[in-house]
């Protein structure tokens, strides 16, 4: 009877611990962080960043895609402070070390707290958020796991964005999906003093 009582308890444990765990957000799976490029530099970097230097100017490639990928902290019409919202979930998801260590620092001066900015890591469903901000965070986690945004999300973001607006949410969660790929495997460092992804998370 005593072992019946214990088998009970645990399966009441799982059936209560069962919403909870069905709505964990699946990252990348983790890997070992390079501590240095994994390919050659230029000789004459020009004045690049050690970043940019992976991907240098003088390969035309690169420098349409930094073009590209710059156009989003330059020209987006969506606010900063949403745009940063969907950066750094795409980063955390992604495990995109350099680019959660460079826009925690652009999301403070967008407007996020530092609070905001670690609850980010636990999505949509934490404490604290307003109702867009859960969206732009749900609408984050649905293109990294179905590359889809789902119909209740898009009409969420549509009472607020344009239909231009709303191509710029899929497009900056694209670019900076790429972006990580890139980093994350050329071995891209981050500048001294600025922090990236907590050890745990990383």
């Amino acid at each position: 009877m005593k072992q019946f009582s214990i088998a009970s308890a645990i399966v009441v444990g799982l059936v209560v611990l069962a919403p909870s765990l069905a709505h964990a957000q699946e990252r990348v799976k983790a890997f070992d962080h390079l501590d240095g490029p994994r390919i050659g530099l230029p000789d004459d970097p020009g004045g690049a960043s050690e970043m940019r230097q992976l991907c240098p100017d003088s390969i035309e490639t690169c420098q349409r895609y930094w073009a590209y990928t710059g156009h989003f902290v330059r020209n987006a019409t969506i606010p900063t402070r949403d745009r940063e919202v969907l950066i750094l979930r795409t980063a955390w998801l992604n495990r995109g070390d350099y680019i959660w260590g460079r826009h925690n620092l652009i999301g403070q001066d967008a407007g996020l707290t530092q609070q905001e900015i670690s609850r980010i890591t636990r999505g949509a469903e934490a404490a604290g958020w307003n109702a867009f901000d859960a969206t732009l965070l749900s609408a984050a986690d649905e293109l990294y796991t179905t590359r889809f945004i789902s119909e209740p999300t898009w009409n969420k973001l549509a009472d607020r964005y344009t239909e231009s607006q709303l191509r710029e949410v899929v497009l900056i969660v694209g670019n900076y999906t790429q972006l990580s790929m890139l980093q994350n495997t050329l071995g891209a460092q981050l500048e001294p003093g600025i922090q990236g992804l907590p050890n745990d998370e990383r």
